[in-house]
């Protein structure tokens, strides 16, 4: 990790977005790492197929607190189909870079925004980190 992508991380991580439980939300979904210990929730409002608001909380590493607050700045807007596509390498290509060991604290939260999507649309699917480590 370069040190800028190690100053975006700590910055996110000290000021997170988005960071609390929507009151009023469509579909919520919790994840764990049982690797690292990471326990998150993300929130959705979906409205028309697309992401109207986002959120996250639960108990996290400063990694996944980084990742999961990155991820609230290109997340609202989106379709829902556009999000299942999201992996680890969606996070790369916005600027979003962990060494090897933190993948899976970089991607549990879109993981976790995924599964919410999947329950929304019942379609019986679920993600799992595989699916999202693509390299």
């Amino acid at each position: 990790m370069t040190e800028e992508n190690s100053l975006l991380v700590q910055e996110y991580a000290k000021n997170p977005i988005q960071n609390f439980p929507l009151e009023k939300y469509t579909v919520k979904q919790h994840e764990g790492n049982f690797i690292c210990g990471d326990d998150i929730t993300v929130y959705l409002v979906i409205e028309k197929n697309k992401i109207k608001e986002y959120s996250f909380d639960g108990s996290c590493s400063t990694i996944t607190t980084a990742a999961a607050s990155f991820l609230a700045e290109f997340i609202k807007g989106a379709d829902i189909q556009d999000v299942l596509t999201r992996t680890h390498k969606t996070m790369q290509e916005k600027g979003f870079e962990v060494s090897a060991k933190r993948k899976r604290a970089a991607v549990i939260a879109i993981m976790a925004a995924r599964n919410a999507i999947h329950e929304y649309l019942k379609d019986g699917q679920k993600d799992v980190f595989d699916d999202l480590l693509d390299d």
